[in-house]
């Protein structure tokens, strides 16, 4: 098993001390996993305005244990997280537990370095992730967060608890996709990469300011449910190319009657099972046709259109524009 714990909020120590375990070399901030341990590379970023990041796109070929250890040193840690699990993941914060066996964990959360964070993971589980670092002050110049230890206090109170984990939804995973599939030897890499990690941040503080004001308002969602509904999201937008399941499948997948997963699943989405669909399915659409490799017939066909004035209206009704005019 490989095993890695460290107590640093610098990536760039975090990197030597990572490729001086795994005995490798480090090249451009980037560490490149040797086949024993893991397929795949840890990409870590010094970025402008004081903001340090880390990329991982790796599939584990040994058990893999990852630690931070607590320091004094008050930083926060914005995670992104897309993992397919193999067997079983364990995530512990701050001594609180979550485990996760034979499926996907995606989700965006924040931990405070006062807290120990630790996986550990079996061989063939997959990570594709973005770390993002920062402390209160930049929250308060960039964010414009007159009050950051308020937000931050009530959020970080709670832990692993259903609250504080943030679904991904398309929106996330665009700006993560964009990240990971920039060319790194680009001009604009950087530019870019900043870019989307300001709209990933800025998405989620937004949220969850919305949230933090309903908070006590109701009773929370369980940590099981949030993990059923994020199966749930997971099946959906698995293949937009064909049917979704019915409301039905989706509640005997999330072990619940139909009523509370519609009920629930608009609370934590903001939206419908089957508009939340259609906005993935035009997503999807928009993202072929920007990519000046299908005709609007060809994009409506896939996504199942036998009549094209109806994908028409549907995407003029998403992005107030025909797809024939994203193609011009």
């Amino acid at each position: 098993m490989f095993n890695f714990e460290y107590q640093s909020y610098n990536y760039n120590e975090i990197a030597k001390e990572l490729a001086r375990a795994l005995h490798v070399k480090l090249e451009n901030n980037r560490v490149n996993f040797p086949e024993d341990t893991a397929s795949g590379y840890m990409q870590f970023i010094d970025l402008p305005n004081n903001l340090q990041a880390s990329i991982s796109n790796y599939t584990i070929n040994d058990n893999f244990y990852y630690k931070r250890k607590r320091i004094p040193e008050e930083y926060y840690v914005l995670r992104y997280e897309d993992i397919k699990i193999t067997d079983e993941l364990t995530l512990k914060i701050d001594g609180e537990e979550l485990k996760t066996r034979n499926e996907y964990h995606a989700g965006v959360y924040l931990t405070t370095t006062l807290f120990d964070v630790s996986y550990l993971a079996k061989k063939g589980s997959s990570f594709k992730g973005i770390n993002i670092i920062f402390n209160k002050e930049w929250m308060a110049n960039h964010l414009g967060i007159a009050d950051p230890e308020e937000v931050l206090s009530t959020y970080l109170s709670l832990r692993t608890g259903s609250y504080t984990i943030e679904p991904i939804d398309n929106e996330y995973r665009r700006y993560f996709n964009d990240i990971l599939h920039s060319d790194n030897q680009g001009p604009l890499w950087i530019a870019t990469v900043q870019n989307r990690i300001m709209l990933l941040i800025e998405r989620f503080f937004s949220r969850l300011y919305e949230k933090s004001k309903t908070l006590m308002a109701g009773p929370k969602i369980s940590k099981h449910d949030v993990h059923q509904l994020m199966h749930v999201e997971s099946l959906l937008t698995r293949d937009i190319h064909s049917r979704p399941p019915t409301i039905d499948q989706l509640a005997q997948e999330a072990a619940m009657s139909s009523a509370k997963l519609k009920k629930l699943f608009k609370e934590v989405y903001g939206t419908s099972i089957y508009a939340y669909y259609q906005r993935q399915r035009m997503s999807v659409a928009r993202e072929m046709l920007l990519s000046g490799e299908f005709t609007v017939k060809e994009v409506g066909l896939q996504l199942g259109y036998s009549n094209l004035s109806n994908f028409a209206a549907a995407f003029k009704k998403e992005f107030n524009i025909l797809p024939s005019e994203i193609r011009a």
